[in-house]
């Protein structure tokens, strides 16, 4: 693949960007924010039934054997609309996850299954006072039972834990790091949903008490850093179009709104912070569509490449939806306008699945520094 989407998956995204324009705008973001539910079912049903959930399944597994590059421009549409869904949940964290392991009977029953949006999954792999997640050593246990394996512990910041049907779970069993699978509805497990600053991204706490689990079979520390760059990769495209969505609307802004007769783009104090959001996301944008060239060819500095654009995006995004609120002027701290749903998102997004710290440690390890 190259650095710029082809035909087909430009289609993608233009197929994706009108369904969020009609069934998913603002307004309607904003009542599935104040409604009971974390995501718009009806939409999901249309997301999945356009194959976004299984476009990187292989099709021995019910997907479509796809690469990260056909999913990305549909990750970008929908982080450009601010759109709450499963799918990095489900169709990165969770089915990577899988794929990356051994377990080739239970990856024949769940991935069709997820790759049809018809079974939700997840990972889980961050703790109380973790970085947001973890390469460590799990304080999550599993331990060996006459009835078989139970787990014990508090894994935290957990997508779409409250919705999911099954969760991999990250573990120790006193020998070795595993990934064990625990149903939703499994004896002794307690699930949270948390509250959080931006509610366009669920997140949960789930608590295990002798909850039954199932190791499944692999090499549980490579498949996590496999899936930690595809995470990585998966924020950065969804940061990336969502600050390019937000410089776009402030610079449309700027040239309606007028100030002492002239229109305050107009103003050097405005056209220069707008360039300099718009230098941000060209790094943003380079950096991200590398991190995915190099992971769907897997070349050596892959993961190296998907640290960096994390790096990029969480910092610069944060910046874009700062400046979104204050170029808006008095209107931009309103909750009726919409600059306060990126902001929320940009902080928020920017801890999830690996705040700075960790990518900046991970990419120090990785390049040997």
């Amino acid at each position: 693949m190259g650095l710029t989407d082809t035909a087909e998956q430009a289609a993608l995204a233009a197929t994706v960007r009108q369904l969020v324009s009609t069934h998913s705008p603002m307004r309607r973001v904003r009542q599935v924010l104040d409604g009971d539910t974390a995501f718009d079912p009806d939409l999901w049903r249309r997301l999945a039934d356009l194959g976004l959930p299984g476009i990187t399944i292989p099709e021995a597994y019910g997907g479509a054997g796809g690469s990260l590059a056909d999913l990305a421009p549909a990750l970008r549409e929908l982080g450009r609309g601010l759109v709450p869904s499963p799918l990095v949940g489900s169709g990165v964290l969770a089915a990577h996850a899988l794929l990356s392991l051994d377990e080739e009977p239970l990856k024949k029953k769940l991935l069709p299954q997820i790759a049809t949006g018809e079974l939700l999954g997840t990972l889980a792999v961050s703790e109380p006072g973790s970085d947001g997640w973890t390469d460590r050593r799990p304080s999550t246990t599993a331990a060996g039972r006459p009835e078989g394996t139970v787990l014990n512990g508090t894994k935290h910041a957990v997508l779409n834990a409250a919705q999911t049907d099954l969760f991999l779970v990250h573990a120790h069993d006193g020998e070795r790091n595993g990934i064990f699978l625990v149903r939703h509805d499994a004896p002794g497990i307690v699930v949270t949903p948390e509250p959080k600053l931006d509610r366009t991204t669920a997140t949960g706490t789930i608590s295990f008490n002798r909850t039954p689990a199932e190791r499944v079979s692999g090499d549980a520390d490579a498949a996590l850093d496999r899936v930690t760059d595809l995470a990585g990769i998966a924020l950065a495209c969804m940061q990336s179009a969502a600050m390019k969505k937000a410089l776009d609307l402030t610079a449309d802004y700027a040239k309606v709104r007028y100030s002492f007769g002239q229109p305050i783009g107009s103003y050097q104090g405005v056209k220069h912070k707008l360039a300099d959001i718009y230098t941000d996301w060209c790094l943003v944008d380079a950096a991200t569509r590398r991190a995915v060239e190099a992971a769907d060819s897997g070349e050596p500095d892959a993961s190296a490449c998907a640290a960096a654009a994390r790096l990029l995006a969480s910092p610069a995004y944060v910046k874009a939806a700062r400046q979104m609120m204050m170029l808006h002027g008095g209107i931009g701290f309103t909750w009726e306008h919409d600059a306060h749903l990126f902001y929320k998102n940009a902080v928020s997004d920017s801890i999830l699945l690996g705040d700075p710290g960790f990518q900046r440690r991970r990419l120090a390890r990785l390049l040997a520094v």
